[in-house]
């Protein structure tokens, strides 16, 4: 009796230990390999620059683990990006930053994964006269982006500086403002990349006289230039599949580092994805300032960013800072 009790002892024990590694090897096996089920990603950029880091993504398509497979398609407009957001239907997009703080704050929650751009904003002009803020007083200039980035940095610019009398029409879009300062219609211009490009080829007396980048750091004391682009992530695939978003954020990354490093390939797959011609693509890639920074290490800039727009128009990041779970880290 007592070596039947001993060998059912032991045989119990076996088992549980079996059980345990097997149990151990199972939970290794999920976080290697990622979600057992299989999940379809849809991931959208934004046409022009804000698209351009994410093109070597649309060419190769990288597998981001076992059971996911992703689509890669282009939005026209950040309006619409918006409404694609706002009912569910991406779960990987590329939006300006002050949108995706709103979008935050208000619903429905994507958290940021990555800043993926910087200022890219400059003054341009054939006035002789026109070298800083200051000479911008009294002076007819024609500005893009009212209630966006360009309306909220000239009026933290001016305001910082105590400089009045400037006259900025944000009335037309960017295109015709370009088309006005080749036509010598309008001598001095606030615009961002690729408009700068195409001002400076075919209007060689216009010069870029002001980089709304220098400002930001002389201005506000920052060592980095202001976040302008970033990426968000569905709530739903950030809870459950932070290792799908990992991956993601790390071919992301590789991709940017594509194109700053090899601007002229890259401009053709711009142009295949009809992001924009490659001939314009590849000289405005050098002033794009195409950057990566995860959600954590670009939180403080991101922050300071977000301040100075709360301060001028709260409206525009939503009324409030996002709070710390905007952030998104991997457990």
């Amino acid at each position: 009796m007592k070596e039947f009790l001993k060998y059912t002892i032991i045989g119990i024990m076996l088992i549980i230990v079996q059980v345990g590694l097997f149990a151990g090897g199972s939970q290794d096996t999920d976080l290697k390999e990622g979600p057992r089920e299989s999940i379809e990603l849809k991931i959208a950029a934004l046409k022009g620059p804000t698209g351009f880091g994410m093109i070597k993504l649309f060419e190769d398509v990288p597998n981001l683990g076992p059971g996911v497979s992703s689509t890669y398609f282009v939005i026209p407009t950040p309006t619409e990006m918006v409404a694609r957001i706002t009912s569910g239907e991406v779960d990987f997009a590329v939006l300006p930053a002050n949108v995706g703080a709103k979008l935050y704050t208000k619903g429905p929650g994507y958290p940021l994964g990555a800043v993926v751009g910087l200022g890219s904003i400059y003054i341009l002009s054939r006035d002789e006269g026109v070298k800083s803020l200051e000479d911008l007083s009294g002076r007819q200039v024609y500005g893009v982006g009212k209630g966006a980035t360009p309306d909220y940095l000239m009026r933290y610019f001016l305001r910082e500086e105590g400089i009045e009398g400037v006259t900025i029409d944000f009335s037309l879009p960017p295109t015709q403002v370009a088309q006005m300062a080749i036509a010598g219609k309008a001598d001095t211009v606030i615009l961002p990349e690729p408009f700068v490009t195409q001002i400076l080829m075919k209007a060689p007396d216009m010069k870029i006289v002001i980089d709304l980048q220098d400002q930001w750091k002389n201005i506000s004391g920052e060592e980095e230039v202001y976040p302008i682009s970033v990426v968000v992530i569905r709530p739903e695939v950030a809870l459950n599949y932070p290792e799908v978003v990992l991956r993601f954020l790390e071919e992301y990354k590789a991709s940017i580092e594509f194109v700053v490093t090899h601007p002229a390939p890259a401009s053709v797959l711009i142009e295949k994805f009809g992001i924009m011609p490659a001939v314009i693509a590849e000289k405005a890639i050098p002033r794009c300032n195409l950057s990566f920074a995860s959600a954590l290490a670009s939180r403080e800039s991101m922050e300071v960013y977000l301040s100075v727009l709360l301060a001028g128009d709260p409206v525009s990041i939503g009324g409030e800072l996002p709070d710390s779970n905007y952030y998104f880290s991997a457990p």
